[in-house]
């Protein structure tokens, strides 16, 4: 059964659906389509389709112009889709699409497929059933891949890498023609193919070669007279080594015995040593391996990248030895020196020259031409089971002709780049290498040092794999140092480390072959200029992550250049997108990085990306404040730097998003800030985010930061400024149940506001003050402070400080059995917290309200309302309140519903165990019912 969409790519983009053409849209949207169908149904990355579809910097709307095109594609592939549904061709996978397209549907997959098959008839001597099958394969090429789309230089650039392929392929087939007898067959689509490349020598010459073969040897030598007349009269060169042997060979026919020798005299043996030392990698061993079929079915192909110095090669190496009796025609291995800065990088035509060699090929019958020379290497591996590793690779250019075409091989590429083509056209299984885990560390340790002496001076060998970062080759360096000087304790291995005072000069091996820095060296140098700035400035944050926008301020670009950049950097393994749109690196590639800034940059642009970046933490972080929303605003910051990149906090949700993804960067921001007398920006950081830890109950993160933003504002001696952070310390210290701490931090704020006269300030001053009266019992006292507090927040019109006034006295009230006046005030509380809009406030009534009822008697209202309050403060993520009345709730049920009361209690614990914050009194509670605890450890939880 014919698909309902059939697609063609080879030659002009055309779509059908039950055999009606179907009109594709605007060209942008048409190169969109191009780029899908061009990945032959693998996933293909947002960013990877904004970069293809721009060719300058893209729109900001440029993501959401690709989500309309793919929704518009849709809908003309099922015209009755519903509106926003996912359809059967066009797939969103993890922050991708996937056109899902197969043989049937596609002309691109049905031609590889066809040539897939072909190869295999030619490895298995069926020369004629490979010629027919070549032909069913190129019948499908119409023209030029996606003939007729705009296309940037990016996305043109896979359309001519696919162009090639259709050349090689031609090459191919008209190879196993000549050698069947069945040239003639072939000539229509080589004329064709040449139509379209007059200048590829290859083709031309196997078209003069199946002429002749096929009995026109006149217009075998007229082809030679055009393309030479052309070659010379249009480009000025003469004919090349392989169009001059074809017209040779047309002059006089070859004889049998002339024939190229293919068959291999010699079975190569290539492969480097083992390391002896190998430990770890067992995970991805067991997927490698899992990567090989139990019976030959196509052409193998692993492309592992990583980081400079993750044990790439070792890992190759150590897998192509453990599978190597597998493949009993041999094994070859060339290093290509992608990134070797005192070497050529090796040509294709090197490698394959290298690799005919090892075959027994005598040089007199290798040919000159690159496709040549590939064509013979695959004829010399067909029928035959070969393990290829290709070390070091840069270019995916030099890989493709490396690549055997029988089935049965195995080819295993190591490159610190991304090779993501070779995954696209190839069908290459991919994988990334990390550094080690800490238990793979100290095995390799072991297997260096020996188990006696690790296990001997255990502390050190931590301290040792902290200090490499787990990097492989890090390990092997200190490792190799220590062994030569058995006498040495490992902690003057670590002093000489640690002398190096943040550099890599720790991580240099004594005669000098082995280097940290001269690895990541060779990376460094083929950055653009452009990416080897963003890296060294990058240095700048010392966030555990960095988002594109960070990053985007720190160098001062716009967010896709910015991405770009970023994504040059992760291609060559410098930064690991660990989480969509955040980027990660090495410890040891970062001091790399500060290293070449130091040497590169000028103190001014270091100290202004430094700014710039500040400026983006402190903006983001005020705009994400007002989102929670404060009770009292702090003054907005001044305006940011030039080329600072800010992005939209539209709500609650996406604050809270935010300040959860970069709340330990900011922690390390405030202290930064300090350290490099950014005053202003240690306080706006350390008070906009005091909102988010007290939801979050993140009272040790709120004191942390207040206390470095504290000295930051007494250095500048700004009165104001110290008021708000004494008040902002108290309810630090309130949370951590430190109350006469909090207590002599408001005195502190309130004798300030007097001398500043900053009467407007002291009805937020009464309600802290109340809040912490009522936590020591001192109810009455509380309740005054709360009516002080109201008083001013009227006068002000301050609604929500009404409410929260009311609220808090109405609790106040009812731990004074004045439990009807409480009702009435939480109720008026109620009514202004929903005309704000205000969810965090009516969890606070609900709250109350439950502690009334609780008070009152009526234990079944209470649990109610408590589970409103519990509902709301998750919705809006008060965990700590929540915790709080968990607790309560725990109390009030305890009599009648003792497995929910455990429940509670539970709940509340592990809140309190998150957020390191104090748990005796709920650790009490379980501890008291011990028997039951156990029970109810055996049951399901209740809901709450």
């Amino acid at each position: 059964m014919s698909p309902a969409v059939r697609f063609a790519l080879l030659g002009p983009l055309r779509a059908w659906r039950h055999g009606v053409e179907i009109e594709l849209g605007p060209p942008q949207q048409r190169l969109l389509l191009s780029v899908l169908l061009a990945y032959a149904g693998k996933p293909v990355s947002l960013d990877t389709l904004v970069d293809l579809l721009w060719e300058d910097e893209p729109p900001s709307s440029a993501v959401n112009v690709v989500h309309r095109y793919v929704g518009t594609l849709r809908r003309l592939f099922e015209p009755e889709l519903p509106t926003r549904a996912t359809g059967s061709w066009l797939i969103r996978e993890a922050g991708a699409y996937r056109l899902a397209v197969d043989a049937e549907s596609c002309d691109l997959a049905e031609y590889r497929e066809h040539t897939a098959q072909a190869r295999k008839q030619a490895d298995l001597g069926d020369k004629a059933g490979a010629v027919a099958t070549y032909i069913s394969a190129l019948k499908l090429w119409q023209g030029r891949v996606a003939h007729g789309v705009a296309a940037p230089a990016r996305a043109r650039a896979i359309f001519l890498d696919m162009d090639h392929e259709g050349c090689r392929v031609i090459c191919e087939a008209a190879d196993v023609a000549l050698e069947a007898g069945r040239a003639a067959d072939v000539v229509p689509y080589l004329r064709l193919a040449v139509s379209l490349d007059e200048y590829n020598e290859a083709m031309q010459a196997r078209l003069m070669l199946a002429l002749a073969a096929a009995g026109n040897q006149a217009a075998a030598l007229q082809t030679f007279e055009t393309v030479r007349d052309k070659l010379a009269s249009e480009l000025g060169v003469e004919p090349g080594p392989e169009l001059t042997a074809a017209f040779r060979a047309v002059l006089t026919p070859q004889t049998v015995e002339e024939t190229p020798l293919i068959t291999p005299i010699v079975q190569p043996a290539q492969l480097p040593p083992d390391l002896p030392a190998f430990a770890g990698r067992e995970a991805e061993l067991k997927y490698l391996e899992s990567l090989l079929p139990d019976r030959p079915t196509g052409l193998v192909t692993v492309a592992i990248d990583g980081m400079p110095g993750s044990g790439k090669t070792t890992l190759a190496v150590h897998w192509a030895h453990s599978v190597a009796d597998r493949f009993p025609d041999g094994q070859l291995y060339v290093n290509m020196r992608g990134f070797d800065p005192d070497h050529v990088q090796l040509t294709a035509a090197e490698a394959l020259r290298g690799f005919l060699d090892a075959l027994g090929i005598a040089a007199s019958r290798i040919p000159p031409s690159v496709d040549a020379q590939s064509a013979l290497y695959r004829s010399v591996l067909s029928n035959r089971r070969v393990l290829v590793l290709i070390d070091n690779a840069r270019e995916i250019a030099d890989i493709r002709p490396l690549l055997p075409g029988a089935a049965g091989c195995l080819v295993i590429v190591t490159s610190r780049s991304r090779l993501g083509g070779l995954v696209a056209s190839e069908g290459a299984q991919a994988m990334t290498l990390h550094a080690l885990s800490a238990e793979e560390a100290r095995e390799t340790l072991v297997r260096r040092l020996g188990r006696e002496k690790v296990e001997t001076e255990a502390d050190a060998v931590e301290e040792i794999i902290s200090l490499c970062g787990r990097l492989p080759l890090a390990l092997a360096i200190v490792a190799a140092r220590a062994a030569a000087y058995p006498h040495f304790p490992l902690s003057a291995i670590i002093a000489k480390l640690k002398q190096a005072k943040g550099t890599l000069q720790g991580f240099r091996d004594d005669d000098g072959e082995l280097d940290v820095h001269t690895a990541f060296s060779w990376s460094y140098r083929i950055l653009s200029p452009d990416a080897a700035r963003l890296f060294r400035l990058l240095s700048v944050h010392i966030g555990v992550d960095t988002s594109v926008e960070a990053a985007a301020s720190i160098g001062g670009l716009s967010v896709p250049r910015a991405q770009a950049l970023l994504d040059e950097l992760t291609r060559i393994r410098f930064l690991t997108e660990h989480e969509p749109g955040r980027y990660l690196a090495h410890d040891l590639i970062r001091t790399y990085a500060i290293e070449k800034r130091i040497q590169v940059d000028s103190a001014e642009e270091q100290h202004e990306a430094l700014g710039r970046l500040l400026d983006y933490y402190v903006h983001m972080s005020y705009a994400a404040y007002l989102r929670l929303p404060p009770h009292q605003i702090f003054p907005p910051p001044p305006a940011p730097r030039p080329g600072v990149t800010l992005s939209e906090v539209p709500n609650l949700t996406t604050a809270l998003n935010w300040f959860n993804s970069e709340r330990h960067v900011i922690q390390l921001l405030v202290k930064t800030a300090a350290e490099h007398g950014f005053l202003p920006h240690t306080w706006y950081l350390a008070i906009t985010t005091q909102q988010y830890y007290q939801r979050r109950g993140l009272a040790h993160d709120w004191e942390t930061t207040t206390r470095i933003a504290l000295a930051a504002a007494k250095e500048a001696g700004d009165p104001y400024v110290l008021a708000r952070v004494h008040r902002s310390l108290a309810g630090a210290y309130y949370l951590l149940r430190r109350c006469e701490d909090a207590l002599e931090q408001l005195k502190i704020t309130e004798e300030l506001l007097t001398q500043l006269g900053k009467t407007t300030d002291f009805a937020y001053l009464y309600s802290n003050y109340a809040t912490v009266y009522s936590e020591l019992g001192r109810e009455a006292e509380a309740v005054a402070y709360h009516r002080r507090a109201l008083v001013l927040y009227e006068e002000a019109g301050d609604r929500k400080g009404e409410a929260i006034s009311l609220h808090a006295m109405a609790a106040g009230l009812s731990m004074l059995d004045k439990n009807v006046d409480a009702i009435g005030l939480v109720n008026r509380a109620m009514d202004i917290y929903l005309s704000l809009g205000d969810r965090h406030g009516e969890g606070n009534c609900w709250e109350c309200l439950g502690l009334i009822h609780k008070n009152m008697g009526d234990p079944e209202q209470a649990v109610s309302c408590m589970k409103r309050a519990v509902e709301i403060y998750r919705e809006v993520h008060a965990l700590a309140e929540a915790a709080n009345v968990l607790i309560v709730l725990g109390d009030t049920m305890n009599s009648a519903a003792t497995r929910e009361a455990l429940s509670a209690w539970r709940t509340a614990l592990s809140i309190y165990e998150e957020l390191r914050l104090p748990s005796d009194d709920v650790r009490a509670r379980l501890t008291a019912h011990g028997d039951a605890a156990d029970l109810a450890a055996t049951q399901s939880t209740t809901a709450l």
